[in-house]
């Protein structure tokens, strides 16, 4: 009798580990397939996030993306410069009159990413918290800037103020006219020379 429930203890254990070890395969094979579909998705969303057509961009012409009209209207170089982390930073401004044809409104404020910047081949950060104050500065009231939204069917001409290295001779500004709609498949780039950049004016409240 003893005998007998020790071998139906055995047997319900061997039972209870076979069930275990099944289980844990399948929770395995379950953990592989999850693995497997994150990264396909991650090489799918890297894919189409290297989608990006590229075309030239020039001051004075307009450019178009769908329902978004624009054109880089004036490049300035200030003679304004600041230390910050040991390096001298200048100031730029570049005066865009951006359309939105569409029917929701368009973000193009220092968040939305609609602006990149290059100086000297390298990647800059450029916008900065402190842009809508330097451009009021260098222009008053009347220096528009993209700090709202522009409302469908609005034309809006604004400055954006990119801070550069004091010394720079050459600066690419990158453009995705969609990006405030959450689209950065179409960019624009402009590049420019310092030499083809106008003096800006005498600002209309001194910056210090």
């Amino acid at each position: 009798m003893k005998t007998t429930l020790q071998r139906a203890v055995c047997l319900l254990l061997s039972s209870a580990l076979l069930l275990s070890l099944g289980a844990c395969g399948k929770k395995k094979e379950k953990e592989n397939s999850v693995r497997d579909v994150a990264e396909e998705t991650s090489a799918e969303t890297t894919q189409e996030m290297r989608k990006v057509e590229s075309h030239e961009g020039k001051i004075g012409e307009q450019v178009t993306d769908q329902e978004v009209v624009a054109t880089l209207k004036k490049a300035y170089v200030s003679d304004y410069t600041f230390t910050e982390n040991d390096q001298e930073i200048g100031l730029t401004f570049f005066e865009f009159e951006i359309q939105n044809n569409g029917d929701e409104e368009l973000v193009a404020d220092m968040l939305s990413r609609t602006f990149g910047l290059s100086a000297d081949g390298e990647a800059y950060a450029g916008i900065s918290i402190r842009g809508p104050r330097f451009i009021y500065r260098q222009f008053g009231e009347e220096g528009g800037t993209f700090d709202d939204p522009i409302q469908p069917g609005e034309t809006r001409d604004g400055w954006i103020c990119m801070e550069v290295p004091a010394d720079f001779q050459t600066l690419r500004i990158t453009y995705f006219p969609r990006a405030g709609f959450l689209d950065w498949d179409e960019a624009y780039l402009y590049d420019i020379d310092r030499s083809d950049m106008e003096a800006a004016p005498q600002p209309v409240e001194a910056f210090q």
